[in-house]
């Protein structure tokens, strides 16, 4: 077949696709629904989007609570089915969702369901067009006769995951482990990996990835009947235990050490941060960095990040490659709660200023979280504190510890009423996608989403070109038989294409990091007329149309 470019005269809308609100007070709804949608967990869709789910109280007339999850396009565009796409709605209770991405885009969600009469915990894949994957209403990932709860997870870099939670099949609770393959499979034995079964009580598990397909994981454990300690363990991709049996030993100071997070080191390894009173008179945030032999490399029973008047908490962290270890919590050495941070060099020396350097403003502020900017930067956002509720705000700050946007933070929400438990991810530009709980009805939470980009507000910021740019793209050949491309001029990085039907749905989505071409399989589309748009920076600066045949 001869190629040739054409157009085509009819009118492709492209008004088709929402985009992020500009006013904080608005936001982009994700579950507005009646009763209560809560316990809200974010993670990146691998596209600069965000995929989320929740604890969903829609049917609780007829059951108990349900998991429904979400994907939001980078642009603000809801990918699944309006007010989110039902993972489980059994007849019974399902609670304490939790979620995490694969390379290909996919989400994993696991929660505790009591569809058996005591809480087991289940799972299941949804793919990147919202197909559910797995058995409906999940697998079930552990289910014995006493009660698992607390279930946490992490991508194992094959498409499934490794799922960790509280287990009382010993009378006592202890932390226990299961990987599941992409198809569903459990790969572990049945009933999870004790990951530790030490007498006593062990609980408040957090993992992470290790890099090479196995986890990280970190409990608080009271073995010695006395006061809870900080443990950490390593397990392979077999499931097998790399460090010491029943858990390597992080922190085991006088009185009470409980709360900790944890962070892969890059290299097989892991950074824990926790909450610690062993000073007996207030709790403060210590951490530890454990080399892949399990090796401690930091002080003994850890580096003391903060230990100033009064208690620390609400800790949160994330590693930051060659900066270091960022760390944020809720502080109350003022007469109001505020939120402090500190980064930690790999050789175990705090960089910022001794105890922390304060990112909120004068009012009370609370639950932080935070994430890589993808620049050895991080965000952090919180709850912070009006006459009337709660609002969201958040700060970023550079590999120095410099802050970048607004002194106090820029407001992420604030509409009526209060919005609480923000939590966000990266959208792969230097800003972040912002979740949370949200009660401007006056009634129950439903959840909200918002997007700041690099510049710290909710209009994009232009660096590399004009804010008029505008350039001519090519398909060829045309019409598409076999192999076409879409090509753009050589001097534009970090584009993205949607490609839409002729009836203006949006049927295809790509960022492009590297590259000058999108390339167009014949065999991914149907027969038809389609039209494609270019974005840089969220920025539509190209139009053109292909037709297709077999």
């Amino acid at each position: 077949m001869k190629a040739f470019l054409f157009s085509i005269s009819f009118i492709i809308s492209f008004g088709c696709y929402s985009q992020w609100d500009t006013n904080p007070a608005n936001g982009t709804p994700i579950a507005v629904v009646s009763k209560s949608q809560d316990n809200c967990h974010v993670a990146p869709d691998t596209q600069g989007g965000a995929l989320i789910a929740w604890d969903d109280n829609r049917n609780s007339s007829t059951s108990g609570s349900d998991i429904y999850a979400q994907r939001m396009r980078r642009s603000g565009l809801e990918k699944w089915t309006l007010n989110g796409l039902a993972v489980c709605t059994n007849s019974a209770t399902q609670k304490s969702s939790a979620i995490t991405n694969t390379a290909d885009g996919s989400a994993i969600i696991t929660w505790e369901d009591n569809r058996a009469g005591n809480y087991d915990i289940y799972a299941q894949k949804i793919d990147s067009s919202g197909n559910v994957l797995w058995t409906l209403n999940g697998i079930a990932v552990c289910a014995k006769l006493n009660n698992q709860k607390n279930p946490k997870i992490t991508p194992d870099n094959s498409g499934g995951a490794i799922i960790v939670w509280e287990d009382s099949v010993n009378n006592y609770w202890d932390i226990y482990a299961q990987r599941i393959s992409s198809s569903g499979s459990l790969m572990w034995i049945t009933g999870g990996v004790a990951v530790c079964n030490a007498i006593n009580e062990q609980n408040n598990p957090k993992i992470d990835v290790d890099g090479v397909g196995g986890a990280v994981i970190t409990w608080q454990d009271k073995r010695n009947n006395s006061h809870y300690d900080i443990y950490t363990q390593r397990l392979d991709n077999s499931g097998t235990a790399m460090w010491t049996p029943n858990g390597l030993a992080v922190c085991t100071a006088v009185n009470t050490q409980n709360n900790p997070r944890i962070e892969p080191d890059g290299a097989g390894g892991a950074l824990v941060a926790w909450t610690d009173k062993r000073n007996a008179t207030d709790n403060n945030i210590y951490a530890q960095h454990i080399n892949a032999s399990g090796v401690s490399q930091w002080n003994g029973n850890g580096l003391l990040i903060c230990g100033a008047a009064n208690n620390q908490s609400a800790l949160d962290i994330k590693y930051l490659s060659g900066t270091g270890l960022f760390l944020t919590w809720k502080d109350e050495r003022s007469s109001v709660n505020a939120v402090f941070a500190q980064i930690v060099s790999m050789a175990g020396v705090n960089q910022l200023a001794a105890n922390g350097i304060l990112l909120s403003g004068a009012m009370k502020a609370i639950n932080p979280n935070v994430i890589s900017d993808g620049n050895g930067g991080a965000i952090v956002a919180w709850q912070d504190s009006v006459p009337n509720g709660w609002d969201i705000k958040s700060q970023r700050l550079n590999s120095s510890g410099a802050l970048l946007w607004t002194a106090g933070g820029v407001i992420v929400s604030n509409a009526p009423d209060d919005q609480v438990n923000p939590s966000q991810v990266s959208d792969g530009n230097g800003g972040a996608i912002f979740v949370w709980e949200d009660h401007r009805n006056g009634t129950n939470f439903d959840i909200y989403s918002n997007r700041l980009y690099s510049n710290g507000t909710p209009l994009v910021g232009i660096k590399e070109y004009s804010a008029n740019l505008k350039f001519t793209s090519v398909c060829y050949p045309n019409p598409v038989d076999g192999l076409s491309q879409i090509q753009i001029p050589d001097e534009y990085t970090d584009w993205k294409i949607e490609v839409f039907s002729l009836t203006g749905e949006l049927i295809r989505e790509a960022i492009m990091k590297e590259g000058k071409s999108f390339s167009i399989h014949s065999s991914e589309y149907a027969p038809g007329y389609y039209s494609y748009q270019i974005k840089i920076n969220e920025q539509p600066v190209s139009k053109g149309n292909f037709i297709l045949h077999h």
